[in-house]
């Protein structure tokens, strides 16, 4: 499951040029995973059904019969290998993932393994790196005859600690992978969950047969309300349509006790806490911005503090503090802690030790040296502009790319979900972005195990010829 993008940190950039890179076929073998679904809950689990799911042999002709062209199985196989060299993994487990390449397979349909929840090298990386290496080595040999139905991933989003060698390790997972599996195609990711952000910085060898992957779930309000995984857990009722209300892209909303619902004309904010903030990132600086402005509904004691890097509460400047007037408040970015005009964090905390009702954001821009910069937009704007980063990567650096999450959580109201999902999976096609929804029958599902048969809608809104 996922979880908030609290942290997101860059990799040394980057630059292979499409002139670099023999194609070998990689974009044919990409298209195969055109309309992928994640086989989620399941192997992914510490063990098989500790999360309410277990694979049966029905749902992958479920998947088939559908129009569904792949799957993509997130596994944990930290969980089935031994915690001391030669690291090897049990070998039931390997019979169980060949059974469900084989189910897959025999279908017609493509099938990803990757390597899911491997948590503790996400918090221990030279612990854990030989052990990492060892697992792919034994996958790899162990489906080095497979068609190239088969697709390997080497890690379910980076995070952590990992952050600052996954470069490294990614690209010896890689050469490992290359010595059994000389043109098997593996679909790479960056940092910060598998980001936007994070791909656009990868570092990646002159390896022809890798394909780029990111997963998006903006606006994570909408498609992670209600999600019991989160603490705090996310409030339900946030709605989504193309006209609604966002943040301007890679803008991230990073709030602490509070609550942000978008709205037609703007935000509505509640301050649940004394304290609470309103907080707004991006993982790109605005650059010479000048002054601040926001318009507010009501009178409030606020706390705007602007940084370019945001160190800890001890670090920072103390921010501006001052009672917002109704209507427009314009702030100098050298009085809320910018030196320079240079912006990746903006601060609006409650200067106040009791919550506060809610009031209304009608608008938020950053004036500066060439221009004005509106930090809303239309959830259309919002979600188009993310992707169109995705295609520019893919166009520059000559590689597929392909969604390998996106989804909505089930506590969503359905109208919405089937909008959303209707308009990132038809986005991402118009810019040659391959997909993989999140999930197949648990929380974020297309299927009712219950009654064994799709939610038509949502299904319709990813396969638009599916029949029921």
């Amino acid at each position: 499951m996922k979880k908030m993008l609290w942290t997101m940190v860059g990799l040394s950039v980057f630059t292979l040029g499409a002139a670099n890179i023999q194609q070998n076929n990689i974009a044919q073998r990409a298209a195969t995973l055109a309309k992928t679904i994640n086989f989620g809950n399941a192997l992914e689990a510490p063990t098989e059904g500790a999360w309410g799911m277990t694979l049966e042999e029905s749902y992958f002709t479920a998947v088939q019969k559908a129009g569904f062209s792949a799957i993509r199985l997130p596994t944990k196989w930290s969980a089935h290998t031994q915690t001391k060299s030669p690291y090897t993994i049990d070998p039931k487990f390997f019979a169980r993932v060949d059974w469900a390449v084989k189910n897959a397979v025999s279908r017609g349909l493509a099938i990803i393994i990757n390597i899911h929840h491997y948590d503790e090298i996400l918090e221990n990386p030279a612990a854990h790196k030989e052990r990492l290496l060892a697992i792919w080595k034994q996958i790899a040999e162990h489906y080095k005859k497979e068609s190239d139905k088969v697709f390997f991933e080497v890690l379910n989003e980076p995070n952590s600690k990992l952050e600052a060698v996954w470069n490294a390790y990614q690209n010896e997972a890689i050469s490992v992978i290359r010595k059994s599996n000389p043109t098997r195609a593996i679909i790479v990711g960056g940092n910060g969950w598998n980001s936007i952000a994070g791909l656009e910085q990868i570092v990646l060898p002159n390896d022809p047969n890798l394909i780029g992957t990111f997963h998006f779930y903006s606006p994570f309000t909408f498609t992670h309300q209600g999600a019991e995984w989160i603490n705090p857990v996310p409030p339900t009722g946030v709605q989504w349509n193309t006209t609604s209300t966002s943040w301007r892209s890679g803008w991230q909303n990073w709030s602490w006790k509070s609550t942000i619902r978008p709205i037609d004309a703007g935000f509505e904010v509640t301050y649940n806490e004394g304290y609470a903030g309103l907080y707004l990132h991006n993982d790109t600086p605005a650059s010479n911005v000048k002054n601040i402005l926001f318009s507010t509904n009501q009178v409030l004691p606020l706390t705007i503090t602007c940084l370019e890097k945001n160190n800890g509460n001890n670090n920072n400047p103390k921010g501006f503090s001052f009672d917002s007037k109704v209507g427009l408040n314009t702030i100098p970015t050298t009085a809320c802690g910018s030196s320079n005009g240079n912006i990746r964090d903006i601060l609006i905390m409650n200067n106040s030790a009791e919550a506060k009702p809610t009031w209304q954001l009608k608008s938020m821009v950053l004036e500066t040296a060439n221009g004005t910069i509106s930090l809303l937009s239309s959830g259309a704007d919002e979600l188009r502009g993310e992707l169109e980063r995705v295609a520019a990567w893919s166009k520059k650096t000559g590689r597929p790319v392909f969604m390998g999450e996106f989804g909505s959580y089930g506590k969503a109201d359905n109208d919405s979900r089937i909008r959303w999902t209707n308009f990132v999976r038809s986005t991402a096609e118009q810019l040659g972005i391959t997909w993989s929804y999140w999930e197949f029958g648990a929380g974020f599902g297309v299927y009712d195990r219950g009654s064994r048969s799709y939610k038509t809608d949502l299904t319709k809104a990813l396969l638009p010829n599916f029949k029921p």
